[in-house]
């Protein structure tokens, strides 16, 4: 799907976007009032440990406004701030598939309100994938990309459980299934250095993403925010974080053994500041970023090196 450019050692999202479109796409995240079934008591309760009350949305204080508000709003400031002339409508905070179908339609509807949206994404838990759910995504294929993202996280399930996921591995590689049956791409997110998961455990996480055929990548860091349970493991102690460096390894590995056609389109998370208690590395995105170059250059190496498909 993509190519790794001579700037780059991996295929990224960014980069096939301007090649597709010819010019800057960029994101506009939404809080269309969803819940999680890990929250509202359908599957569990209290979340994720490492999820935060907002169920990790980028911007706090979008779900005041209506949907359609909240797009056109971020879309004149990301032309004011960069220019950008085609968006994304990316129904980010926590589970956008948790509801039945004709909700998921009007809310899907109203985000698409300008023609300068090229394409629709859809944060979602693999376990809140149906096949009413994937035939109404693909209906919207007609006219948009679409993109359908799961969180796998880890593919040890003892790291899930330990992390109150009330999800099991399998749940991901269904959700696939179902998606690409519908004709949908995919992009998979793992975090690396959830308490309990080793450097092996991330590989193979990077492995069951090869076997399910994704067609995108999200890399997170372990972080800690303030109002994520995992705070207060954190503070007694419980969580070793990685160091920059041993971070900046473990995604070089993960790249050397991903498929080459699989697009990047994240190496590092982004906490909000003002509530990241660790680790401090993580506020300088281009340091990590520009890290992964040089420890890939100094390997001589590119993604998918090691891929044995």
């Amino acid at each position: 799907m993509g190519k790794s450019t001579t700037e780059c050692r991996y295929s990224t999202f960014h980069a096939w976007l301007k090649q597709v479109y010819g010019e800057r796409v960029q994101k506009i995240c939404i809080d269309a009032g969803f819940t999680c079934p890990n929250r509202d008591g359908s599957k569990g309760t209290g979340g994720c440990l490492f999820c935060d009350d907002g169920g990790s949305a980028a911007s706090r204080g979008l779900a005041a406004l209506s949907i359609r508000e909240q797009v056109v709003r971020q879309m004149s400031s990301a032309h004011k701030r960069y220019g950008a002339n085609k968006f994304i409508a990316y129904f980010q905070a926590f589970t956008n598939t948790h509801a039945d179908v004709d909700t998921l339609r009007r809310k899907y509807n109203e985000a698409l309100c300008d023609d300068r949206l090229i394409g629709l994404s859809v944060g979602a838990r693999a376990d809140c994938v149906t096949p009413d759910v994937c035939a109404l995504l693909r209906s919207y294929t007609r006219s948009y990309h679409v993109w359908l993202e799961l969180g796998l996280e880890s593919s040890n399930q003892a790291t899930l459980d330990r992390m109150n996921r009330a999800e099991h591995v399998e749940d991901f590689a269904a959700a696939c299934a179902m998606a690409h049956d519908a004709e949908l791409d995919v992009v998979a997110h793992v975090i690396f250095g959830l308490p309990g998961d080793t450097h092996d455990d991330c590989m193979n996480a990077v492995d069951m993403l090869n076997r399910c055929r994704v067609e995108g990548v999200k890399i997170h860091n372990l972080y800690i925010d303030e109002r994520a349970p995992i705070a207060e493991m954190w503070r007694r102690g419980e969580v070793r974080m990685l160091e920059l460096d041993e971070y900046v390894r473990w995604v070089c590995d993960a790249i050397e053994r991903l498929d080459p056609r699989i697009l990047i389109h994240r190496l590092t998370g982004e906490a909000p500041g003002e509530r990241l208690l660790a680790p401090q590395w993580v506020r300088d995105k281009s340091s990590v970023l520009s890290a992964a170059g040089r420890e890939l250059e100094w390997r001589g190496a590119r993604q998918g090196i090691l891929f044995r498909g």
